[in-house]
């Protein structure tokens, strides 16, 4: 994506990508614009996957080359092939066997599918060592603490000490002042 348009993404602006089907009609793939250096992606519904490194024949017939998973190393016009001898007609089970390697939805679907559960593989184990440690944790710490019960007694008081003021005593200074003042 070019700086702006990752701009306009960030403040949720709508960018205009370029879309092109390839030549299974039903696989749409985008990017910016088709051109050389560009983040080219496979759109699956609202997915955008980035597009498996090879060769892809576009819907006019022009080949797409993806040499760095996601960006277009190059894109070329279709080259007529003449045929030098004609073969014979091939029975449709071998038409069908030889379509299946041009057939990069299926790559496609099963690289992402392939990358999807190694994932989910891959945070089951984390989730499954992460599990085995809170428990050596747990069992570590129930060693070490021991807990003693708890006792009530209440014949346990504590004494109030009381300041007591005396009517006898000798009276200071200030007593005398303040004795003067609240008459």
């Amino acid at each position: 994506m070019s700086v702006i348009n990752e701009i306009k993404t960030l403040l949720g602006m709508e960018v205009k990508l370029a879309q092109m089907k390839l030549m299974d009609g039903v696989t749409v793939i985008e990017a910016d614009s088709f051109q050389l250096d560009n983040a080219v992606f496979i759109v699956n519904g609202e997915e955008r996957v980035p597009m498996p490194i090879g060769e892809y024949e576009l819907e006019d017939g022009n080949i797409l080359k993806v040499d760095v998973e996601g960006i277009i190393a190059a894109i070329e016009p279709a080259t007529e092939e003449e045929p030098a001898n004609e073969e014979p007609l091939a029975t449709p089970a071998e038409q069908e066997m030889e379509a299946e390697p041009n057939a990069p939805k299926k790559i496609v679907e099963s690289v992402s599918k392939e990358i999807f559960f190694a994932e989910i593989e891959k945070l089951r184990t984390e989730i499954a060592e992460l599990k085995l440690a809170k428990e050596v944790i747990k069992e570590e710490l129930s060693a070490d603490v021991v807990v003693e019960p708890l006792t009530h007694s209440p014949e346990t008081k504590s004494e109030v000490k009381l300041n007591k003021i005396s009517t006898n005593r000798q009276m200071t200074t200030q007593d005398r002042v303040m004795a003067q003042l609240f008459k």
